[in-house]
């Protein structure tokens, strides 16, 4: 009975053979961790965007021309061309289970950045349609350290590539950046602004630009991002879809002129910034992000509002000491009034009145005022007394004969 059966079960086998699988099943799909990187051309290959791509590219490992965005090793295209049934791959190994051995972790914010690469590009295509844009890269990944990924522009206004840092920038990566500048193509270092190893907040600072009060926010920023902006390179932050460009701004204190005071009060106001663009200088203290829209990438035009823009902060600046400086005479001024002595004031006090004597009154000697002089020389000495018998002669009469009287009382 049992080599009945399996002889039966053998034959049943050979008339109706297994359901073919399909090579869908047979060979697995890409995944995103096989995305890799063309050498050769520096750009991104990826296969279940671009499944045609694999019909011109060499097959095979074409000596080391192909590396894993995750991870960075060498990968190898499978596949023939004859078959469309057959999904090309690429592959880590050959004679191992095929796995990407970078952390899960590392290859979801690699998908995360791939994405977000493609998302911008077709913002921008859809702001300037004559825009043609190829995904690339910059700096392949190192063992967990994420890839710098990169826009490459082509316009009727001229070449331009968009550098894409996601996490920490290392110093290998920033010498690939500088590295790959052509003077004749527009070199971008895009951050993001939600990374926070991409942005250091260091609070506000309030301008009045065109009779508008306006609020731009300030960052601190890393050594890579200085390192780059003294390189220059137009380095650049976004925020959904606004651009957001830096300036420097360095603290200055206004030297005190003639008649401005700047005490008390006045001693915050003499403290204030300039600003340094297009590019921020090297020393500046801080860095402040003007907003735009993100297009302006894409349209060279819009970057004329950036231009304008920094014009009028400089302006704001001039006139921010002008009015400063008004402010510091006025208080210079008050204080010379206050300090100033006050004169005194002459009373006039009034003359005491006598009564005019009558004309057939007498005064005595005793209580007649002195004479004064009319005029006295300055070389003049001093006046000789007067004679005694011009003294008696001014003597009234009255007086003479009272003295004779007496004297003939006193003789009797």
């Amino acid at each position: 009975m049992r080599t009945a059966a399996t002889a039966s079960r053998r034959s049943s086998a050979v008339r109706h053979p297994a359901r073919a699988v399909p090579s869908s099943r047979r060979r697995p799909r890409p995944r995103h961790g096989d995305i890799a990187v063309d050498t050769a051309t520096g750009l991104l290959v990826d296969l279940h965007q671009a499944p045609d791509s694999a019909r011109v590219l060499p097959r095979g490992r074409a000596s080391g021309r192909y590396s894993c965005l995750a991870c960075g090793r060498a990968l190898e295209l499978c596949g023939p061309r004859d078959q469309a049934d057959f999904t090309a791959r690429f592959r880590h190994t050959r004679n191992e289970i095929d796995r990407c051995p970078a952390s899960p972790e590392h290859l979801a914010r690699v998908r995360a950045a791939v994405a977000d690469a493609r998302a911008l590009a077709e913002h921008l295509v859809a702001a300037a349609p004559g825009v043609r844009i190829q995904a690339a890269v910059t700096a392949t990944g190192e063992p967990e350290v994420m890839p710098v990924l990169a826009l490459r522009l082509q316009a009727p206004s001229g070449a331009g590539v968009i550098h894409l840092p996601h996490g920490e920038l290392s110093d290998h990566q920033a010498d690939r950046i500088l590295a790959s500048r052509d003077t004749a193509t527009r070199q971008w270092v895009l951050f993001d602004r939600h990374d926070g190893a991409h942005y250091r907040a260091a609070g506000q600072v309030q301008v009045r630009t065109r009779r508008q009060d306006q609020r731009i926010d300030k960052i601190s920023p890393t050594f890579g991002q200085r390192r780059l902006a003294q390189a220059q390179l137009a380095v650049a932050w976004r925020d959904g879809g606004t651009l957001l460009l830096p300036f420097g701004g360095h603290p200055i204190s206004y030297p005190p002129r003639a008649a401005e005071d700047w005490s008390g009060s006045a001693a915050s106001w003499q403290r204030d910034w300039k600003i340094s663009h297009p590019r921020p200088a090297d020393g500046a203290a801080w860095w402040g992000l003007l907003p735009l829209p993100l297009r302006a990438l894409a349209a060279p035009a819009l970057l004329g509002a950036a231009v304008t823009a920094m014009t009028d902060l400089e302006a704001a600046q001039s006139g921010r000491e002008a009015y400063r400086r008004g402010k510091a005479r006025e208080r210079y001024t008050q204080q010379q009034t206050r300090l100033a002595p006050a004169r005194p004031q002459q009373l006039a006090l009034p003359l005491p009145t006598e009564p005019a004597p009558s004309p057939d009154s007498t005064i005595p000697a005793t209580h007649q005022p002195p004479q004064l002089a009319t005029h006295t020389p300055a070389t003049a000495g001093p006046a000789p007394d007067p004679a005694p018998g011009a003294a008696q002669e001014s003597r009234p009469r009255r007086w003479r004969r009272w003295r004779r009287l007496l004297a003939r009382l006193r003789s009797h």
